[in-house]
Parts: C-alpha cells; structure tokens; sequence
C-alpha cells in the first residue's frame, strides 16, 4: 500500500502563496506597526516593508510542514487500549488496535523570528486544530505506535496572531488510504 502524508499546512488550506502579507500587521496597535515599520525599512534600506510580510508568511508557511499524522499519534501515547497493545507487543508481538471515532484537538505555536543586527521581533501564531477521526487503525510494536492505518478526518482549523483570527477553514473528510508509517515509533506511555 501507498505511503500517505498529510502536513498541518495542506489540513488548514492555504492558498499557494501562503497568508495575505497583512497579517505582520495583526494585532499591532498603530503606534507600535509605525515604529516596528520605522526599524525594519532603516535597516534594510531598499527593501520595501512588504517584502519583509513575504518573507515571514513564507517562513510561517515553512514552519507548519510539520506531519499531522504524528500529531494524531502523540495525542494517542497515554490511551489506556494502546497500553496493553503496548504491553502485548513487546513480546514481539504486532498489535493492530481499531480506534472508535473521536475528536482530536491540538493546538501548536510556531512562530517566525525577525533579527535585523540589535533589533529582534518574534510573531508567534496560534494553530488550533479539531479533527474529528473514523475508522482509524494503529499499528503497534515494541511498545510503540509504527502506523496508522487508512480511516478519515474532517474538521476544522484556526490561525491567530496575538489574540486575532487571521485564517478559519472547513476541513472536508480526507481520506487516508494505505499506511501511515511513523518511522522509528511513538512510544506508549
């Protein structure tokens, strides 16, 4: 079967060049946006402030090809069921575990860090994710989860800087067919 993956930045659907330049500006009172626009256009003299808003949308977007299926897994770690399939398969045993339907939520904090010599500004976002999973199967060894297992994820996502919503989607149902490999395994708490 295909090996699938699935990043946080393909769930929360952004358009291909990343977010609206605007949102280096979210949440920054006017007099605050001024002196940080002040900063940035004296030490790069040349480069219009705009291009410094690609930049980081670009960099954020960068940041979030992170893989949503090993966000799944580390939410399932402490699940009592993965337990004793964790406890049984470290006999030698594979155990497959079908997982009933559930909600996962997560919630993430990258950020982007602009230094330009003395001065540094960081724009942290706040990701939150609610996906809601069916017909999920993890494959456990040696007492860690190794795959997941087709099944489907529906929900929805959110972006915020400082308190302000900048970005809201639907998540349609995604399926995820073949396997999931996780590399050398989460372990099971």
């Amino acid at each position: 079967m295909p090996e699938a993956t699935l990043s946080v930045r393909q769930l929360l659907g952004l358009p291909a060049g990343g977010f609206p330049a605007e949102v280096l500006r979210a949440g920054m009172p006017d007099a605050e946006l001024n002196s940080f626009r002040t900063q940035v256009t004296s030490a790069l003299q040349g480069m219009p402030f705009s291009g410094l808003e690609s930049a980081v949308c670009e960099k954020f977007s960068e940041a979030l090809e992170i893989d949503s299926i090993t966000l799944l897994a580390g939410a399932w770690e402490r699940y009592s069921l993965l337990s004793d399939a964790a406890t049984q398969s470290k006999a030698g045993e594979t155990v497959l575990v079908p997982m009933a339907e559930h909600t996962v939520k997560s919630e993430l904090h990258p950020y982007v860090e602009i230094q330009l010599g003395a001065f540094t500004k960081k724009i942290e976002f706040d990701v939150t994710l609610s996906l809601k999973l069916k017909g999920m199967v993890v494959k456990v060894q040696s007492g860690e989860i190794r795959a997941i297992e087709a099944g489907t994820c529906e929900g929805s996502a959110k972006v915020g800087i400082a308190g302000q919503s900048i970005w809201k989607h639907e998540i349609k149902p995604i399926s995820l067919l073949g396997t999931v490999k996780l590399g050398t395994g989460i372990p099971i708490r």
